[in-house]
């Protein structure tokens, strides 16, 4: 039985389940931020892969990696615990979910639209939420779960887009936020994190998805909380600076997709030989070593490795 997919055919802000959101609810195949960083950091083939609508084979994954984060995400918002147990008794004897009854457990949660996990990652999931909300509460910042996990769809310049918010407060003059689990919450950390997986274009996408929805012009505001002990949390609002940049790449983006949709034609990355030129602070690194090694050549009489032997022996320890 082919599953009839959900339309929404009006911009506006809606209460909608993962499984919708993700199936993308709007009229023509719409931009998400994950499909809008996708353009930008690869190519428009990667995007029209990842895309619901497009892509006739596509599939939404479920993955171990995506299972803290994603319970995680429920137990902080509010939105239920979206999670269960997979009963000790289930488990390998070295703990894994490796058994028949494990595996056909795991199943029939997924399938039932929960994430299941060991005891000790529920322990985990509580822990997390209990220091998000220490730290939001110390701040006096309160998750509604009401306004949790809510979806805004909209037409920007033509093109369908949507987002999904973990929290939009209903004061316009606060901002909206995004929860993020991670390894490592410090701010050189969270710093990384923002380049690396170009969250400074989610917040302008969604900034952009919300106003033509509402009208509203709202700040963005990341919260990362760390998936290991002590679960450490920091807040992060991207400078002006770097979300000059990431309006630009938000306009390229659209600009893109909707180019892509009328020409039917979805390119990967360019044919021929590519030239790879390193950075100049690669350059610099080796220039250093050059110098520094140079220099003790001509002080000693040897090589710097004379050095690092006589140190690694036994005779020199």
């Amino acid at each position: 039985m082919i599953k009839q997919r959900f339309t929404l055919d009006k911009a506006g802000i809606y209460q909608l389940p993962a499984d919708v959101y993700h199936a993308d609810p709007c009229p023509a195949p719409s931009l998400s931020s994950t499909l809008a960083k996708t353009m930008i950091a690869q190519s428009p083939l990667h995007a029209w892969d990842k895309s619901p609508l497009l892509n006739p084979n596509y599939e939404q994954a479920d993955s171990k990696t995506f299972d803290i984060g994603r319970a995680a995400h429920r137990a902080v918002l509010g939105k239920g615990e979206g999670y269960v147990a997979i009963p000790n008794d289930m488990l390998a004897s070295n703990g894994a979910a490796s058994t028949k009854a494990a595996k056909e457990f795991i199943e029939v949660a997924r399938a039932s639209g929960l994430t299941p996990l060991k005891a000790d990652e529920v322990d985990q999931i509580g822990s997390i939420a209990e220091k998000v909300r220490a730290k939001l509460d110390r701040m006096g910042i309160e998750f509604d779960p009401a306004h949790s996990e809510v979806t805004a769809i909209a037409q920007i310049d033509g093109v369908w887009c949507r987002a999904m918010i973990d929290n939009a407060p209903t004061d316009p003059l606060k901002p909206l936020y995004d929860l993020k689990t991670c390894e490592d919450a410090s701010p050189q950390a969270v710093e990384r994190s923002i380049m690396n997986y170009g969250y400074q274009l989610q917040a302008q996408h969604y900034i952009d998805v919300w106003k033509a929805a509402t009208g509203e012009d709202r700040a963005f505001c990341f919260v990362f909380v760390e998936k290991k002990s002590p679960h450490e949390v920091t807040l992060a609002r991207i400078a002006n600076g770097t979300m000059v940049i990431a309006r630009k790449q938000a306009i390229r983006a659209r600009e893109m997709w909707e180019n892509c949709i009328k020409a039917k034609n979805w390119p990967g990355y360019p044919d021929g030989i590519m030239e790879i030129d390193l950075p100049a602070y690669w350059q610099e690194r080796w220039l250093e070593r050059e110098s520094v090694e140079a220099d003790h050549k001509q002080r000693t009489g040897s090589d710097i490795l004379e050095l690092a032997r006589r140190f690694q022996s036994p005779e020199g320890l």
